[in-house]
């Protein structure tokens, strides 16, 4: 493998590595955005979560999910909802 020495005199050592990092953090952001997206898929929250989230009471988040606009899932007996529904409820309440 051959090396080649490249000298950049324009440009302090500082400067160099906040372009390297940069550069390498644009290429990382959609694997780390897909990757939180995935996360939060799979992430499940209470009854009392997802009512804070949507900053109602209980009784409307009973009623929304009466009425299918968010899944409930019974684990164990406890109602939880996965946290991607909410926020997409949440998003198509909000579409004009």
């Amino acid at each position: 493998m051959e090396t080649k020495l490249i000298q950049i005199e324009t440009v302090s050592a500082e400067e160099f590595k906040t372009e390297i990092v940069n550069a390498i953090l644009e290429q990382l952001k959609p694997l780390l955005q897909k990757e939180k997206i995935e996360d939060n898929k799979k992430e499940m929250i209470t009854r009392t979560e997802a009512a804070d989230l949507l900053n109602i009471s209980l009784v409307k988040l009973w009623e929304i999910t009466k009425n299918n606009l968010i899944p409930k899932y019974k684990i164990g007996g406890k109602v939880l909802h996965k946290k991607i529904d909410v926020q997409r409820f949440i998003n198509e309440s909000f579409k004009s």
